[in-house]
C-alpha cells in the first residue's frame, strides 16, 4: 500500500492540497519512532462522541499527536521557537500510527463530578469506554535532520494524549521508516479490494492541510476562524477476534495479512 505522504524512491515530496504546496528534500529527512507505554486502562475518546457516553479509540489520531508536539513543544522550548521553526514542520510531515499487539475495549460506568456556579459539585453517571493493550503503541514521524534532536526531546516529554485519561509514556526513540501494513490509515487510501469487516475502524481528526496557520490554532476570545482540522475515516491494522457483549478483543494483523480463522464469540 501506497501512503502519498512517503515515497522512499523519490527525491522529494510534493504535498499538494487545497491550494497549499510545500517540497521537502528527501535526503535530508530522517523518520523518527517513538514507542509509548500506555496504563491498565485508558481512553482516547472518538471525535464528536458524547462526553456522558464516549467511545474509545485504540490509539491517538494524527492531529491528537501534532497537537501534542505543538504544547510539548512550548512547555520546552517555548512559544517564539515552535511558531518559527518547529510549526510549519509540524503541520506538514507525514506521521504514522502503529497500535498495539493486542487491544481490549470495554464499556465502564464512571462517577462524573462538575463544578456549579455555587460552589457546589455534581455528580452524575457517565459511560465510558476504556482500553486495555498490551505492547507499545509506536508514534512515527519523517522529521528535518538538522531537527532530529528537538523532536525527539519533544517526543521523549509527552505524557498523555489530548487528555489526563490518555496517559502514556515514552519507553524509546530510534530511528527507523513505519511499515504502512501496520499503521492507521484512511479508508480513502486503501485498495478497493481490501476486506473491513474484521478491521477497527472510526472517525478521526487531521490538520485540514499543510498550509495551517498559527493563528487558526491559537484559540482568540470573539474571534472567528476556519476550522483547522477535518474529519476523515480510518481503518487501524486491528481484527476482532473475541466479542462478549460490549467487550471486544482485537489483534494486531497487517492489511495484507488477513488471518483465516476468525472467532466471533456474541
Amino acid at each position: 500500500m501506497t501512503d502519498p505522504l512517503y515515497a522512499g524512491s523519490a527525491q522529494a515530496v510534493l504535498v499538494q492540497e487545497k491550494g497549499a504546496t510545500q517540497t521537502m528534500e528527501m535526503s535530508s529527512l530522517t523518520w523518527l519512532r517513538a514507542d509509548y507505554h500506555l496504563p491498565a486502562t485508558y481512553s482516547c475518546r472518538v471525535p464528536m462522541s458524547s462526553i456522558t457516553s464516549a467511545l474509545a479509540l485504540p490509539t491517538p489520531g494524527p492531529a491528537t499527536v501534532r497537537l501534542a508536539l505543538i504544547r510539548t513543544g512550548i512547555e520546552a522550548f517555548g512559544v517564539e521557537y515552535v511558531q518559527s521553526v518547529l510549526f510549519p514542520h509540524i503541520c506538514a510531515m507525514p506521521i504514522h500510527i502503529r497500535p498495539p499487539e493486542r487491544v481490549a475495549l470495554t464499556a465502564h460506568v464512571l462517577r462524573a463530578y462538575k463544578a456549579e456556579d455555587d460552589a457546589q459539585v455534581s455528580e452524575a453517571p457517565i459511560v465510558r469506554e476504556m482500553v486495555h493493550a498490551q505492547g507499545p503503541v509506536s508514534v512515527y514521524l519523517q522529521v528535518p535532520s538538522h531537527l532530529q534532536e528537538s523532536f525527539s526531546s519533544i517526543l521523549r516529554m509527552i505524557g498523555y494524549w489530548g487528555q489526563a485519561s490518555g496517559l502514556s509514556w515514552c519507553t524509546a526513540i530510534s530511528a527507523g521508516a513505519p511499515s504502512t501494513q501496520e499503521c492507521v490509515v484512511p479508508l480513502r487510501l486503501l485498495p478497493g479490494h481490501a476486506p473491513l469487516r474484521p478491521f477497527f475502524s472510526s472517525i478521526l481528526s487531521e490538520f485540514r492541510n499543510g498550509s495551517v496557520t498559527w493563528k487558526e490554532l491559537m484559540p482568540v476570545v470573539g474571534e472567528r476562524k476556519a476550522n483547522p482540522l477535518r474529519m476523515d475515516i480510518y481503518v487501524w491494522p486491528l481484527m476482532l477476534t473475541e466479542h462478549h457483549g460490549s467487550g471486544k478483543l482485537f489483534v494486531r494483523t497487517p492489511f495484507g495479512e488477513l488471518g483465516s480463522d476468525v472467532p466471533n464469540k456474541e
